[in-house]
């Protein structure tokens, strides 16, 4: 992929040179000429952002390639507007367009059709890993080959080498493994191999990935929050009015309050009032409950404002007051908090990051409305919490602007 982008900068330099020989026959301006120099930028940014998304599963491809490129052009026209420069508009079309094609095909080529092959010396390995892959209601993996390793060349040919961290150590093992670092074979633990394929994070030693401290979400935290502000200053001029026409449909439809609210568990583990558009008929003290394909509670407002998530417009408010954030794990009830904790004991590590209006399990999984499916739904989660990254919050934003636009996965 490097070496694509690599072709791909000669290419850029190459059509430089013909539009520099084409305006000295005054087909074309300066100022296109000038845009295509400062599109080189955007293009470098995008293969970037595109390579340092690369750990992410290669099902998300489209996204990231669409996510990345116009990023890196959306950054440029801000350029532009801060130092008010003039740029040609056909320029900066082409060279978008052009970059999107070109990243997109070396995607495909070179990782999204590409079918990794991992090797593995003990059996007991791979069915670790298929745990991974085959849980109940997720998406299935990307395309992957294993194959059984019995000498140190059948490893030298595969892509990386799943090992078991867990194995007891013995001197027999060490050598073996320490005679294929020597000779650049990668290795990795079942786990990471499952994180690679699925997006989610294995859960059979899941303390081991929460016990260390990550320094490097210390500062994304801060400016998270800050930009969840302007965010929300941003779309206040277009949610206001939402609210309005939303809440008069709710309350002319049936009776009771147009907004409803609940205690959901927040930031590590707090409590706070949560607040939605009603979209059910009123029951005094109904249980926490799942909200079910087809639920005979939803009224007919309901449906479509769950559909669209119109439902969720209020949470802007707590994402205001910082009980919630626009991406992170969805806020449970607090009766279902407290049973999932005790029957998966590793559930409050998805507490260690700020609640969100979407997630990532949102967007990989939609509703969930049985144990199992709970289960899937915190390896998202976790994954979230260990990858955090502005990065992977844009996919997000990216998949759930999908998700508004068809109601995928509502209930």
């Amino acid at each position: 992929m490097v070496g694509w982008a690599l072709v791909g900068l000669i290419l850029l330099g190459l059509a430089m040179l013909a539009v520099e020989g084409l305006r000295q026959t005054g087909i074309v301006t300066g100022l296109f000429t000038r845009t295509l120099i400062w599109s080189g930028a955007a293009y470098l940014l995008a293969l970037t952002l595109m390579l340092r998304s690369l750990h992410l599963p290669p099902v998300e491809g489209n996204s990231l390639v669409g996510l990345s490129v116009t990023l890196a052009f959306v950054t440029l026209l801000l350029c532009f507007a801060v130092l008010r420069l003039e740029y040609s508009r056909v320029a900066l079309l082409l060279s978008y367009f052009g970059t999107l094609v070109w990243t997109w095909f070396g995607y495909r080529l070179f990782v999204r059709n590409y079918v990794p092959v991992f090797g593995y010396t003990d059996p007991a390995t791979l069915a670790q890993l298929e745990q991974i892959l085959n849980m109940p209601g997720a998406a299935p993996p990307s395309p992957n080959r294993f194959e059984p390793i019995h000498s140190l060349q059948e490893a030298i040919g595969c892509d990386a080498l799943m090992v078991d961290r867990h194995a007891v150590a013995d001197p027999e093992r060490t050598r073996k493994l320490s005679l294929l670092k020597l000779t650049h074979v990668r290795m990795y633990s079942v786990e990471r191999v499952g994180e690679m394929l699925t997006g989610r994070v294995g859960l059979a030693h899941i303390d081991e990935n929460f016990l260390d401290d990550y320094a490097k979400h210390y500062f994304y935290g801060y400016l998270k929050r800050l930009m969840d502000i302007l965010a929300v200053m941003a779309m206040a001029p277009l949610a206001l009015p939402a609210s309005v026409l939303v809440a008069l449909a709710v309350r002319l439809e049936s009776k009771g309050p147009a907004v409803f609210r609940q205690m959901r568990v927040g930031l590590f583990g707090r409590p706070f009032v949560m607040l939605k558009f009603r979209s059910m008929t009123t029951e005094d003290d109904a249980p926490a409950q799942f909200a079910k394909k087809q639920d005979p509670r939803v009224t007919r407002v309901g449906r479509v404002i769950r559909k669209y998530r119109l439902d969720e417009i209020p949470q802007l408010w707590n994402v205001l007051t910082g009980d919630m954030s626009l991406i992170g794990p969805r806020p449970e009830q607090v009766p279902m908090v407290e049973q999932f904790s005790q029957s998966i004991p590793y559930y409050p590590y998805r507490h260690l990051v700020r609640p969100g209006l979407s997630g990532w399990a949102q967007v990989q999984q939609g509703y969930v409305g049985t144990h199992e499916e709970t289960v899937t739904k915190l390896s998202y989660d976790l994954y979230y919490v260990k990858h955090c990254s502005f990065a992977l919050d844009l996919l997000i934003a990216v998949k759930t602007l999908r998700t508004l636009l068809t109601g995928y996965g509502a209930r």
